[in-house]
């Protein structure tokens, strides 16, 4: 794994936490207006995010840090979907605007030894930097950690390991980019701020993470529904969902009870009361119907739906996602598909085998808090 460091973090201030997190963030005026404060020595920084699970409350362990960035090719920092064009631009530019990173790229760690938890612990006992609760109720927890020993512990630990990228693929990317224009105007010291980028991490066994499907609205899709259907049929059974296009449950019910494992998606086409479930036939492979993936991958619901739905039956559309299914049903799509979220283990898989999803396929929930940890990159600022 890349080389790990503390940071000086941009934290909101403690009385202003709420006001911060549920607004867009602006450095220079949150700064100047006293809405965020920046640490005057470099720390790690212990999150907690708890939130209601299955029949119990669940405590999410992670930590942000600056981590070394690292082309993919390099094989340390590992990813498992691809980007868009437009996803890596509107990270870019944000990092530009404010000179600095204030999302953090969320990425896991095989630790089943539970040795992250171990070196926090004691720190853990302390009252936390800031806490917070989000609209959504899910209660964030932050430690400043600037102890050397907790951080040598870290790095040493954390040095033989590969990092998993879970969420924000586009924002790694856009951080690569904005260090290679740094470097292109002057080249940085080998520990600047300028060669790091801001990570959340998390150990991949923890039992609260949770990982989130992305719903995908369609836009700009060719042709009626009954001609999609017609000819989603050479691909998928379709079932009709009678009236459950406003009825959630109905549709997570539907793809709960699909036989053997098979991929599934509901579609729910603008303007219909009925929803229809799309269940890959059993004698369709992707990979014979042309789709270049591993045959580990084939049978995913994002690589069904995007190559055998989306780029087969619906070329040339435009598609964006959101992890709440009442909002994507609620955008205006000519298609929405509402989507089942793979596993930990089978998004770890993906990037272990050296293959991408589709992108936009795999989230994690709850999402980290934002504003809470913000990362100023002054390319004459070491983090050695």
């Amino acid at each position: 794994m890349p080389h790990i460091a503390g940071l000086r973090g941009v934290l909101p201030e403690a009385s202003k936490v709420g006001e911060v997190v549920a607004a867009p963030i602006d450095l220079a005026k949150g700064l100047a207006a006293g809405t965020l404060t920046r640490d005057t020595s470099r720390a790690v920084y212990r999150y907690h995010a708890a939130f209601a699970g299955p029949g119990r409350q669940l405590i999410r362990k992670a930590f942000l840090c600056a981590v070394r960035l690292s082309p993919w090719k390099e094989g340390q920092i590992r990813p498992h979907e691809t980007t868009t064009e437009a996803g890596k631009g509107a990270a870019l530019a944000s990092i530009k605007a404010q000179g600095a990173h204030t999302e953090a790229v969320f990425a896991g760690i095989r630790d089943s030894a539970g040795e992250v938890d171990r070196i926090f612990r004691s720190k853990e006992s302390a009252n936390p930097t800031l806490k917070v609760t989000t609209p959504d109720g899910v209660h964030h927890s932050l430690w400043r950690v600037s102890d050397a020993e907790v951080i040598g512990k870290l790095r040493n630990y954390l040095t033989p390991k590969k990092l998993h990228v879970l969420d924000g693929h586009a924002t790694y990317e856009a951080m690569l980019a904005y260090q290679a224009e740094l470097a292109a105007k002057q080249e940085p010291s080998n520990y600047s701020s300028a060669n790091y980028g801001l990570f959340c991490i998390v150990p991949l066994d923890d039992q609260a993470l949770v990982p989130a499907a992305r719903h995908k609205v369609v836009r700009g899709a060719a042709g009626k529904r009954d001609e999609i259907l017609a000819s989603a049929k050479k691909y998928f059974i379709v079932d009709k969902l009678a009236g459950a296009a406003g009825d959630l449950g109905k549709m997570m019910s539907a793809l709960g009870d699909t036989v053997a494992h098979q991929p599934a998606f509901v579609a729910v086409f603008a303007g219909d009361a009925d929803a229809y479930k799309l269940t890959l036939a059993p004698d369709i492979s992707p990979v014979h119907e042309g789709a270049a993936v591993d045959r580990a991958l084939a049978k995913m619901d994002p690589v069904v739906a995007d190559y055998l739905f989306v780029q087969k039956l619906l070329p040339g559309a435009q598609i964006t996602t959101d992890t709440d299914a009442k909002k994507a049903l609620a955008a205006g799509g000519d298609v929405t598909l509402i989507m089942r979220p793979l596993s930990i283990t089978q998004i770890a898989h993906v990037d272990e085998l050296n293959q991408t999803l589709p992108p936009d396929s795999t989230s994690i929930y709850p999402p980290l808090a934002p504003g809470l940890v913000s990362f100023l990159i002054d390319p004459d600022e070491d983090l050695q």
